[in-house]
């Protein structure tokens, strides 16, 4: 098995749908990095398959996509 194909296997749900967005609205790794404003090349290695996303950059990515990475049951704010 190769190694790309062993870390898409192992890349999770939101890499995937993150991945698949910006492939589908047809965004460059500068693009999609540009919008969201966060390092070309950290973009450029996660769309390669190359290293991972943090938190921060993951929340930045899905905002400029208009993508909501997960929805709370509970109301926000104090009880």
């Amino acid at each position: 098995m190769s190694n790309r194909k062993s870390r898409e296997q192992t890349s999770s749900p939101v890499s995937r749908a993150l991945r698949e967005t910006i492939s589908e609205r047809g965004l460059t790794a500068y693009a999609a990095a540009k919008q969201a404003g966060v390092s070309v090349d950290a973009v450029q290695r996660f769309l390669n398959q190359q290293r991972g996303l943090n938190l921060t950059t993951v929340d930045k990515l899905a905002d400029a996509l208009g993508l909501t990475l997960c929805e709370s049951d509970s109301p926000a704010g104090p009880a």
